[in-house]
């Protein structure tokens, strides 16, 4: 079989120079939907192009890439005398791909640089080898390429010290080195043996790397296209983060219980759950949103398990009756900051003052979500960030409010070693999002409230 890939630089719906016009046509308006008026960057492309022609699926996939990579480096560029717009997208363009591709070429043409002296820093080893490209842009001038500007201010307060060696400095500065890098492709194998389907990908001519501790993950190259391999089409082969992968496999759950997906986060933890129970028992994932929910249904009939119900929740009380899962996943609402590699528009949407409300949102949530677990069940909560506000702070404050729970220690899904019952995963160190993971179990004996006799 031919490997097939994602074709984002050469868009064949429409000639390379009409769209290099078009995106710089648009990009005044999309970035300062963005920046000034904190609009994701998918929606502020949405409005743009309201009233105009409807967009191919690969128009779209390059305006992404090419307005995300400009948001990635915006702490960097913006300080920087432009004149055109042009020169804005190309200088973005320079400092995410490892290549130039022929529409960067057209953008340097349009502002009188040479293509042929353009230097992709994409794929440079360290800050030190990008701040070079930078300074190759501005042709020896002073610049500023303090990684601290491609954040928001605020991050400095919320972010802890990642494990690992070298100082609290060098470590936060290893994490933020890897919220500038392109997230690779990770999938997983459900349902048939993980050797059938890397094997699959090998007669292709792909060389998946299994992980080695989770052997149903691999990671493939980015522009692999999964929708011309079989397994993909029945949904034993599924495109996800390892870190999101990492979420059911915490979870542990056995054939034959009853889990409910408190929130519906699209549709992969329902069916990676589905796939450890092996198609036995029943998972109900609810929503707040009817169009949600019904997209995730029409997703979940790809599934080669049907032992996933999908339900509307108004979120005030336990879906079925009380106190009937054996086990509860909530993957809340967050900051999203350990996403921030796959969405670099959200840096810039969101507040410092947005995180304390979050944290109380999280809270009730899983103060909600709690009265579904059965005496001896597991509830699990996980978030996309590293703030301790919406981590180790909201489960703090649920098991003091809380006493009929309690953490259960886990082993590390993808290390070795046992964790104490809570988990942050880090991109630089495990190739995946940012994602904490807490496991609690509720006691088989009832506990007394704080404040109250037993």
């Amino acid at each position: 079989m031919k490997i097939k890939r994602n074709r984002l630089l050469t868009p064949e719906q429409r000639p390379l120079s009409a769209l290099a016009d078009l995106t710089a046509s648009i990009a005044p308006q999309v970035l300062h939907a963005v920046l000034t008026d904190r609009e994701p960057l998918r929606a502020a492309l949405a409005g743009t192009f309201a009233d105009r022609a409807r967009l191919t699926a690969p128009d779209r996939a390059w305006l992404m890439k090419a307005l995300g990579a400009t948001l990635r480096w915006w702490g960097w560029i913006e300080p920087l005398p432009r004149v055109r717009v042009e020169e804005t997208l190309l200088l973005g363009w320079l400092l995410d791909s490892p290549e130039v591709g022929p529409i960067a070429r057209t953008w340097a043409q349009r502002v009188g640089r040479s293509p042929d002296r353009l230097v992709p820093v994409g794929d440079a080893p360290s800050w030190t080898a990008r701040a070079e490209g930078l300074k190759r842009w501005m042709e020896g001038k002073p610049v500023n390429a303090d990684p601290w500007r491609l954040f928001p201010e605020w991050i400095r307060d919320e972010l802890p010290v990642p494990p690992g060696e070298g100082t609290p400095k060098v470590r936060r500065l290893r994490f933020l080195e890897s919220l500038q890098a392109t997230p690779g492709l990770w999938v997983s194998a459900r349902g048939v043996p993980e050797n059938q389907i890397w094997n699959e990908l090998r007669d292709a001519g792909l060389k998946p790397w299994v992980h080695r501790r989770l052997t149903t993950a691999a990671r493939l190259p980015a522009d692999t296209e999964l929708r011309q391999f079989a397994s993909y089409k029945t949904g034993r082969l599924v495109s996800e983060d390892l870190a999101s992968q990492a979420v059911a496999i915490v979870c542990d759950p056995d054939p034959g219980e009853r889990w409910w997906d408190v929130r519906g986060q699209g549709w992969r933890h329902a069916a990676h759950l589905a796939a450890l129970m092996r198609g036995k028992g029943v998972v109900v994932s609810t929503f707040d949103a009817e169009p949600t929910r019904h997209a995730t249904a029409l997703k979940l009939r790809h599934s080669p398990y049907h032992n996933v119900t999908t339900r509307l929740w108004d979120g005030k009380r336990p879906t079925g009756k009380t106190a009937s899962h054996d086990g509860v996943l909530l993957d809340a609402p967050c900051s999203g900051v350990g996403g921030w590699r796959r969405a670099p528009d959200a840096r810039w949407t969101l507040r410092a003052s947005d995180i304390p409300a979050l944290a109380v949102e999280q809270l009730r949530l899983l103060k909600t979500a709690c009265a579904g677990v059965r005496p001896g069940g597991s509830l699990v909560y996980t978030v996309v960030t590293v703030t301790r506000q919406e981590t180790t702070g909201v489960v703090e404050a649920f098991l003091e409010s809380t006493p009929d729970f309690h953490l259960q220690p886990f082993p590390h899904p993808l290390d070795e070693g046992k964790t104490s019952g809570m988990l942050q995963l880090w991109p630089h160190i495990h190739d995946g999002d940012a994602r904490f993971i807490a496991r609690l179990v509720r006691s088989t004996t009832p506990t007394a409230t704080p404040g109250t006799q037993p």
